[in-house]
């Protein structure tokens, strides 16, 4: 398929604009100046979708049964009123608010793993709704009658509260005197109604339909956009029935509303929208589509933080797509990760997952692997350095005469982190949610998740083979320091041991940095991590909940108060991201840093791995530098090293000017990549802020 080239702007200094060029293509982003999309960042920025929010009397119904979540949640979505702004084409904003917030139960639904929108896109709300009447008519079983009455009850409701959209555009329409809008909004309430009363018959109303989902509590993770997309973009196209730049603005109103009401209850600006893009088919295609590059394009041209773009790679990925993401990434978006299906896929197989099934994962609210539509997923986080910090302090009552002493003692306070029996499932008790994942609605079960994906997490690692490789060099190869002395220095969080921090910081090997003799430990602790996790969890093949081993991390601003370390740290400074390296050591230059990663088994990590570089703005500018960049992604993703590979295109300067001046328009569109998200620098808390500025920010692409 021919690709449609990505636009370019003139310069505007509010969007940060870096034009990059080549002899062969040239990669423009542009937004055009008094446009729509321009007109609803401006809204966007004013705040002008909260005057959404309302309270409202909610009486909720006393049932703790799935039929009980469902009447509350109908009771909720009949006190909402519909939202319609001026310019939008994609409408639908933030649900009543009840008076009294412990008045309804709602159930559980997990915003880290995407609804099923394919089995949305196909079936409409009120397919579904009609598919649970109809077999209520012949079930028997109780607990299958309730999960079918609760579809129906939610369906029934969430088709009453689209065709409030309906009525309410109809009214705007008639007061409405200028024709274009009165044409627009006539258009919005044609879709509302046609998805109150079947399934999505067009690319826009498919659009509309996610942002209803979304408003309905679907606010986190949203799975493989373009293969659920593409099929009607591409019959709206071949019907004339759209333009491509028709499309692209619909695409862009919905990306723009994706930015509208980051959720209160998750941390950190973490909001857990994450899309994700190409990759493969069932039967290993390439499933890259137009639709895949105009959410590239569309993630460049409006520079704002959501929706996150994940995009997969495999080997036969076309070239214009590494293109097409280095074009946005060297923009300085950061909001685009890689994700490697060569890595990826393997280490979902290893779970039992079938191969044309694994080949359909995404992400989920974070870079965490899961199956989509068709899943569940939880996780827990084990940092390492505590467990190599209570080793060395430990040696006072326990004799370690050799490094393999030490190796064998680590790798038995690790295993403590391992799972020691089968992984559990997850019920789904919201029946909104429930319905649309796949088995969930086959069997009539809150339950019935095909993958129930558990994570176990190991953090750090960075931290932990740089202490390990020093308490090597220094206490064993050299015999110039004694545990007896690590243990005083690190008690005394380095003071009057400075000159030994210095030497445990810059006089020992770092991982990251291509240098076997500390790489050779990270790759034999995370190895043994992954295959530990992997035996001791007794995971059968095919369905059932399993336990995956993964390298990432959260709240890793938080991580700082964790005790004095071997690698030199003290108490308060940071710790690594993911499998990254400890920050600022990866002083050889991204390309070495790479090397390191990639001599690592992570098809054995089947949660996930992740590994960050940030990449000073300057180096990607121009036609040679541009070059080099997208040939740094292509040897990334021919090393098949991690699964996700997430860029920062940052300066540090730039960052600092911004700490100082939060409020200055100039710094709005300022996203850094944080850990499984992106965020505005400018609207993180300080420890974060200070995190993204610590990480070592390369100066060459030839390093």
């Amino acid at each position: 398929m021919a690709r449609c080239p990505i636009p370019a702007p003139p310069r505007k200094t509010e969007i940060m604009l870096i034009t990059t060029r080549s002899t062969a293509d040239s990669h423009r982003l542009e937004l055009e100046s008094n446009g729509r999309i321009d007109r609803l960042r401006e809204m966007y920025w004013d705040k002008t979708h909260e005057a959404a929010i309302v309270q409202k009397p909610v009486a909720g119904s006393g049932e703790s049964t799935l039929t009980g979540h469902a009447k509350d949640f109908a009771s909720l979505l009949d006190a909402s009123d519909p939202f319609i702004q001026p310019d939008e084409m994609i409408v639908g904003a933030r649900l009543a608010t009840p008076e009294v917030a412990d008045s309804i139960d709602l159930g559980e639904y997990d915003p880290h793993y995407p609804p099923g929108h394919a089995l949305l896109v196909a079936k409409g709300f009120p397919g579904v709704r009609d598919e649970a009447r109809a077999r209520l008519q012949t079930e028997t079983n109780p607990a299958s009658r309730d999960f079918l009455q609760a579809v129906e009850i939610a369906y029934d409701a969430a088709c009453r509260y689209v065709a409030k959209y309906a009525k309410e555009a109809t009214m705007l329409a008639a007061a409405e005197s200028d024709p274009a809008r009165k044409a627009e909004l006539a258009r919005i309430s044609e879709i509302s109604s046609e998805l109150a009363s079947g399934p999505p018959a067009s690319f826009h109303s498919a659009l509309q339909q996610l942002q209803f989902v979304r408003v309905l509590g679907g606010r986190g993770c949203i799975g493989r956009f373009d293969q659920w997309m593409y099929p009607l973009y591409e019959r709206d196209i071949d019907r004339r029935l759209i333009t491509r730049d028709q499309a692209q603005e619909l695409l862009e109103c919905l990306f723009l509303k994706l930015n509208h009401f980051p959720e209160a209850n998750l941390a950190d600006n973490d909001t857990l929208r994450n899309i994700s893009l190409a990759g493969q088919t069932f039967d290993g295609r390439d499933a890259s589509n137009e639709v895949t590059y105009m959410c590239i394009e569309a993630s460049g041209k409006i520079m704002l933080p959501e929706p996150k773009i994940n995009v997969r790679f495999f080997d036969d990925s076309p070239p214009d797509l590494v293109r097409a993401c280095a074009a946005v990434l060297a923009k300085g978006a950061n909001t685009l990760a890689v994700f490697n299906d060569e890595v990826a896929i393997p280490s979902l197989v290893k779970l039992g997952i079938p191969l044309e099934e694994a080949r359909d994962y995404c992400n989920d609210g974070c870079s965490e692997l899961i199956m989509g539509g068709r899943g569940t997923i939880k996780f827990k986080v084990h940092d390492a350095l505590p467990i190599l910090i209570e080793l060395v302090m430990n040696t006072e009552n326990k004799q370690l005469s050799t490094f393999d002493d030490v190796m064998e003692d680590f790798k038995s306070r690790l295993a403590q982190a391992m799972p020691a029996a089968p992984g559990p499932k997850r019920p789904i008790t919201a029946p909104f949610f429930a319905a649309s994942i796949d088995d969930c609605m086959a069997e009539a079960s809150p339950a019935a998740a095909r993958y129930a994906i558990n994570g176990c997490i190991l953090a750090q690692v960075g931290n932990a083979s740089d202490g390990l490789a020093a308490i090597k060099q220094l206490i064993f190869d050299e015999g110039s320091l004694t545990w007896a002395e690590l243990r005083e220095a690190m008690s005394a969080d380095f003071e009057g041991y400075e000159i030994l921090q210095q030497t445990l910081k810059n006089r020992t090997p770092k991982y990251g940095n291509d240098d076997d003799y500390v790489d050779s430990i990270l790759k034999e602790l995370s190895e043994y991590f992954c295959d530990g996790v992997h035996a001791n969890s007794h995971n059968e093949d095919g369905p059932g909940g399993k336990w995956a081993p993964g390298f990432m991390s959260f709240g890793i601003h938080r991580k700082s108060d964790t005790p004095a370390s071997p690698d030199g740290r003290s108490r308060g400074e940071l710790t690594a991201n993911s499998f990254s390296p400890a920050v600022g050591m990866d002083r050889s230059g991204p390309t070495a840093a790479l090397r390191s990663v990639a001599k690592v088994d992570l098809t054995r990590a089947s949660h996930g791995s992740v590994f960050d570089i940030a990449l000073h703005s300057a180096i990607v500018q121009g036609e040679d530098a541009f070059e080099k960049f997208v040939a740094l992604l292509t040897a990334h993703l021919k090393m098949n090293s991690v699964a996700t590979l997430q860029i920062n295109v940052i300066d540090r300067e730039t960052l600092l000017r911004a700490r100082e001046n939060p409020d200055s328009p100039e710094f709005r569109t300022l996203i850094v990549r944080v850990w499984g998200f992106s965020a505005v620098f400018v609207e993180l808390p300080e420890q974060l802020q200070d995190h993204v500025i610590a990480r070592t920010e390369h100066g060459s692409l030839m390093a």
